[in-house]
């Protein structure tokens, strides 16, 4: 049976590989990034642990020492833009384990004014909200595989749209080497509502990473590699100068998919993030300065019974945002 799930997954990555999104919609499913992962740069995280927010966004990390946990996140986002989710995840004996997490996003709130711009005094909200169901099973040792199902709608105003989506993952994990591995194949679907009857339905966010990751042998650190977008080479938001050399132009394109990240592991209760996308950084840099952009951070702490994390990311000097990230275990794990 494990061969067959192997082989499936094998033969899917091969297949999403050479599929072509050019365009989408429903950006809320990108939002399921703890203050954990935020800090790590934004991408998956392959490791194996009780700490149920990086299956979240890696659905293979799902682990019986997450089970009968309880995930309260909220970012604070720039332009009055902030969202949440709450998640639980529980464990079945021979079955494997199953979690589920509700995402709210709301963009603000819009007053409406006719064509020459003269304002009505009536106000109305955008938002978008997200259900997803996440599941993962050991296939053998410190290997896993994941899958989230999710339906995302979008209410922007009178106007309404909703899409079907899944993810698909991989994790190996190694707790005697701190070694660890991921492929995610991301938002994998269409709309199947679109804001107008008319209109054609709409791709989804879509997205391969690959993620490894080694805690040293005699050092509190854990170095964390993470390559996106392995869908599509050029993912360049600016157009490349004619004057620039190809190795210029190779190493800029090849940077655009690499995030690195590094935690320092002080003690089971307390511990620093470090993360720098080099994509944003290059993306949002003002030509002046570019500052802190690009960086995040975050610390993890315990306080009595609560897993308490907290990032910070820069995206522009007049935008950053920051990640609250609460645990709360309500039910005794039984392995």
């Amino acid at each position: 049976m494990n061969r067959i799930v192997i082989s499936f997954f094998l033969n899917l990555i091969t297949m999403i590989i050479y599929c072509q999104q050019p365009s989408y919609s429903f950006g809320i499913l990108n939002y399921n990034n703890s203050a954990k992962t935020a800090s790590l740069g934004g991408y998956s995280v392959a490791v194996i642990d009780d700490d149920p927010t990086t299956s979240i966004l890696l659905p293979s990390n799902n682990n019986p020492l997450s089970s009968g946990k309880v995930v309260l996140n909220y970012v604070n986002h720039f332009a009055d833009t902030d969202y949440a989710f709450l998640n639980y995840t529980h464990s079945f004996k021979e079955i494997g384990v199953f979690s589920a997490t509700l995402i709210y996003c709301n963009y603000g709130k819009f007053d409406y004014s006719d064509p020459d711009g003269k304002l009505s005094g009536a106000e109305f909200y955008v938002y978008d909200i997200m259900g997803q169901v996440g599941y993962s099973k050991k296939l053998f040792d410190n290997f896993r595989l994941g899958i989230n199902l999710k339906y995302a709608s979008s209410v922007y105003e009178n106007y309404n749209a909703s899409a079907l989506g899944f993810d698909i993952s991989t994790t190996y994990f190694d707790p005697k080497k701190q070694l660890g591995s991921s492929i995610l194949i991301q938002n994998i679907g269409r709309s199947i509502v679109s804001f107008q009857p008319s209109s054609k339905k709409e791709n989804l966010p879509f997205n391969i990473q690959l993620s490894i990751n080694k805690k040293l042998s005699h050092s509190p650190i854990r170095f964390h590699f993470m390559y996106h977008d392995l869908q599509k080479w050029n993912i360049n938001s600016l157009e490349s100068k004619n004057i620039d050399s190809k190795f210029k132009v190779f190493t800029g394109n090849l940077s655009n998919h690499i995030v690195l990240a590094s935690e320092f592991l002080f003690s089971e209760s307390f511990n620093i993030r470090l993360g720098y996308n080099f994509k944003n950084r290059k993306d949002l840099q003002p030509v002046s300065k570019a500052g802190g952009i690009g960086f995040s951070w975050g610390v993890g702490f315990n306080v009595k019974k609560l897993n308490i994390s907290y990032s910070y990311s820069r995206f522009h000097f007049s935008g950053t945002s920051n990640n609250l990230t609460i645990v709360k275990s309500i039910k005794k794990t039984n392995n």
